[in-house]
């Protein structure tokens, strides 16, 4: 990817191997402002993306919704 995003992950509070990158450019997502999510990490560079994170998948989902929904492994790697 020749354009790196600096993104804020967020992790799902009951499943948090479920995951939301969104790039900090961008606003924050609605279902993301609430009682079931939880800031995780920024992920500021390719080298320190969590197993699961796809950078290439990421840039399409940003170009279609904004945002990227991914499964990390193993289960807490969305914490800092």
């Amino acid at each position: 990817m020749d354009d790196w995003d600096t993104y804020n992950v967020f992790r799902r509070k009951r499943e948090p191997n479920l995951c939301c990158a969104v790039p900090q450019r961008r606003p924050v997502p609605e279902f993301i402002q609430g009682e079931t999510w939880d800031f995780a990490l920024t992920i500021a560079d390719p080298v320190t993306v969590p197993l699961g994170f796809q950078p290439e998948a990421a840039a399409e989902a940003m170009r279609q919704i904004g945002y990227y929904l991914f499964q990390a492994f193993p289960r807490r790697a969305c914490e800092a």
